[in-house]
């Protein structure tokens, strides 16, 4: 067992320290050793369960129709188990190279930065052409260093808000596993979990083209519209909302609109880097909107959700774990 092995093994165990992660980002990407860390990764990969469907390989078939003929045969062994990717300890090793392999566009070597935002945390950068980028927890960001050729393109995997410097000759191109959002210059954002069901563009000001990752048909969005995409479905909705409450953690806020307890909770895991603990039972199709100006304590969020909610409660169960239940099967307190 390789030195490698154990490095990346603890890496996906979540054993490093947030500081220690992003040294880990950069080690991996770096050229040096690639070798071995592919090696090591494919190790790892071949010791996981996965479970694949019509959407997994049809996804894989449309991704490889991207690759430059010189990397098919390197990428279709690791990708053929490529299921499941939500529940994958490997994703966020195989993105980086998923993600250098998928936005190039050609085969020349380019220089990247992967920007990785740890859950509990929020981060604005500034892209090599002066756009704005808000990276909301548990993103990664990965783009060329330089931008070149004609496309300023660049590799989403969570969510961001994009302010984009407005340049006519260079069209901005976010890509995620499953869509692309084209742009000239506007203020956007984008929601492309891996873990999630639903990949979500949606338009402040300007006007954006959104297009699958492998189809020609685009749609376009106006402001304060908004296209849900179905992942495993690949079925389009189109809606009017209001824009900025879906960029409103870009200023602190937490707004949760017209979301399950399911996705209230996932996102609340992120953004305070916790674990909540949901019976089976209590996930329903419901919507709620909740909305809060400020980023405000957990207990205080809990507290207004399921007292919104209603019939649910909640306790602590230890630093990073709330358990979530029904009043009647209430045992302890908080």
């Amino acid at each position: 067992m390789s030195n490698t092995y154990k490095i990346i093994k603890n890496f996906i165990s979540d054993k490093f320290s947030p500081e220690l992660k992003e040294k880990m980002w950069r080690w991996l990407i770096d050229s040096a050793g690639q070798d071995e860390k592919e090696e090591a990764m494919m190790q790892l990969w071949e010791e996981q369960e996965f479970k694949t469907d019509a959407s997994t390989i049809r996804s894989y078939q449309d991704f490889r129709k991207k690759l430059p003929h010189s990397q098919k045969t390197a990428v279709s062994y690791t990708l053929r188990k490529w299921g499941q990717v939500a529940a994958a300890l490997l994703i966020p090793l195989l993105s980086i190279w998923i993600a250098y392999l998928y936005i190039q566009p050609d085969e020349k070597p380019v220089e990247l930065v992967e920007y990785f935002v740890p859950k509990g945390e929020q981060r604005q950068i500034t892209l090599p052409d002066g756009s704005i980028a808000h990276l909301n927890s548990g993103t990664l960001l990965i783009y060329p260093q330089k931008f070149a050729n004609d496309m300023r393109s660049v590799y989403l995997m969570g969510e961001a808000n994009f302010d984009v410097k407005k340049d006519s000759q260079h069209p901005f191109i976010v890509k995620t596993s499953h869509l692309k959002v084209r742009v000239l210059g506007t203020k956007f954002n984008v929601h492309a979990y891996p873990e999630d069901k639903k990949t979500i563009a949606t338009l402040e000001s300007g006007s954006i083209v959104v297009q699958k990752s492998n189809d020609e048909d685009i749609i376009t969005l106006s402001p304060d519209e908004q296209l849900e995409y179905d992942n495993p479905t690949g079925e389009f909705n189109k809606k009017i909302i209001d824009a900025s409450l879906y960029s409103g953690w870009t200023k602190g806020e937490l707004n949760f609109a017209g979301m399950t307890l399911k996705d209230i909770f996932t996102t609340i895991e992120r953004i305070y880097n916790i674990h909540i603990i949901v019976p089976p039972h209590l996930a329903t199709t419901d919507v709620y909107t909740i909305k809060f100006k400020h980023k405000v304590p957990i207990k205080d969020v809990m507290n207004i959700v399921t007292k919104t909610i209603g019939s649910i409660d909640y306790k602590v169960e230890d630093e990073n774990v709330l358990l979530i239940y029904s009043p009647q099967n209430k045992k302890g307190g908080r």
